[in-house]
């Protein structure tokens, strides 16, 4: 009987380890602290909508689509990795839409083409380098439009989240943008991008 038990303790041990074995990610974080990726799209979307919402424009499309109040930024960028917790991006942009200021003028109305540069400082809040990883993060966004220069600074949250074995990464994040030159509102930037490793990684 003594002998029975042992044996079927024995087989529920070799059952869970082989279980265990099979049920763990395949997923292998990556050690080196230190990397970089090239970025060959980013997408960016700087929202006036909800700061215009109760403010006179001369837009007169205060109440209008989502786009309607928005600039839409496609781009190309770097993205560097300093530790496990540090990291920074910066990309060269094109957009075209709405730009809101808070002293409107007739070039308001006008839905037109812009130059965008933008770097972000990112944080991410976790201690382990895991392949879904939360950050916090800040930066500048500065856009050339119709010879005016607006600057924002967005503060907000993201995650990135690794793929193809590490040799490509894709970012979400949603950040509020305060307006750092006179000329632009607040707003709400979103942003998402796909960044992949010119060198792979073992």
């Amino acid at each position: 009987m003594a002998l029975l038990l042992l044996l079927s303790v024995l087989q529920y041990t070799v059952m869970s380890q082989s279980l265990s074995k099979d049920a763990s990610p395949k997923y292998i974080p990556i050690e080196n602290a230190k990397w970089n990726m090239f970025g060959p799209v980013r997408i960016t979307i700087q929202d006036f909508a909800v700061t215009d919402k109760y403010n006179d424009t001369v837009s007169g499309k205060v109440d209008g689509r989502f786009f309607d109040l928005a600039n839409l930024n496609y781009g190309i960028g770097f993205y560097q990795n300093f530790s496990k917790k540090l990291a920074m991006s910066a990309e060269f942009m094109f957009g075209y839409g709405y730009m809101s200021r808070k002293s409107p003028t007739s070039d308001d109305k006008t839905r037109a083409w812009s130059e965008t540069v933008r770097a972000d400082v990112y944080y991410h809040f976790l201690k382990k380098e895991l392949q879904l990883q939360p950050y916090l993060f800040t930066g500048i966004y500065g856009s050339y439009k119709m010879g005016n220069i607006y600057v924002s600074a967005p503060v907000g949250l993201g995650a990135r989240y690794l793929v193809m074995k590490n040799n490509a990464m894709i970012t979400v994040q949603a950040g509020y943008g305060i307006g750092l030159s006179s000329g632009i509102r607040n707003s709400v930037i979103y942003s998402t991008g796909f960044y992949y490793s010119l060198n792979k990684k073992k």
